[in-house]
């Protein structure tokens, strides 16, 4: 029921970022050439924000030992800050998951609340790169995570009148965070949806 669900939400986002991108890429024919050109040179600092869902996994395995449980992740992420521009974008990025594992007899469920900030370098429009720091809540303990960012807009629109881009985003991002008494959490997670960049 938990997995319906988390790919309902997946499944919504990839709609709702679909559908308003294409809600406002729809300009007349004439106005589309004019348009075109006064796009390609409008650049400089805007507002930026972005939503996204999807699922993830990591393993925690004690320093000392073997013993090691793997969790798989479903979770929301945040995106808000400034494009300086068409190239850089700086934004904070919260964070709020949902994580269970239940493997050799141990189950195990907990939330997940993160909190980062990020500097990406969008090229061409559609591919980006990032990497920031972050604190990341595991249920109880936490720890520092840095996070590494990647991904495109398979669909995406340049606005006519102001430097803004609106498109679909599917990325995946990676936290590593060191906890107290466990090795490393390596957690990669894939991202589908919105952003306004």
């Amino acid at each position: 029921m938990k997995q319906g669900a988390l790919q309902a939400l997946i499944i919504a986002a990839a709609l709702a970022g679909t559908a308003l991108v294409h809600a406002e890429s729809a300009p007349s024919d004439e106005a589309g050439a004019s348009g075109a050109a006064a796009s390609e040179q409008a650049d400089g600092t805007r507002f930026r924000f972005g939503v996204a869902a999807g699922p993830g996994l990591f393993t925690a395995k004690t320093e000392n030992g073997s013993q090691k449980v793997s969790f798989t992740y479903g979770g929301v992420d945040l995106r808000f800050g400034a494009q300086i521009n068409d190239l850089i974008g700086v934004y904070a990025q919260p964070t709020l998951g949902y994580y269970t594992a239940g493997d050799e007899g141990v189950l195990a469920v907990g939330g997940l609340l993160g909190m980062a900030g990020a500097v990406d370098f969008t090229f061409l429009d559609r591919l980006f790169v990032g990497a920031g720091l972050g604190y990341t809540v595991y249920n109880n303990p936490a720890g520092v995570s840095p996070l590494l960012r990647i991904g495109g807009y398979p669909l995406m629109h340049r606005s006519e009148e102001k430097a803004r881009r609106k498109g679909l985003m599917v990325g995946m991002d990676l936290r590593v965070t060191k906890l107290e008494g466990l090795k490393s959490i390596v957690m990669p997670t894939f991202n589908v949806g919105y952003e306004a960049f």
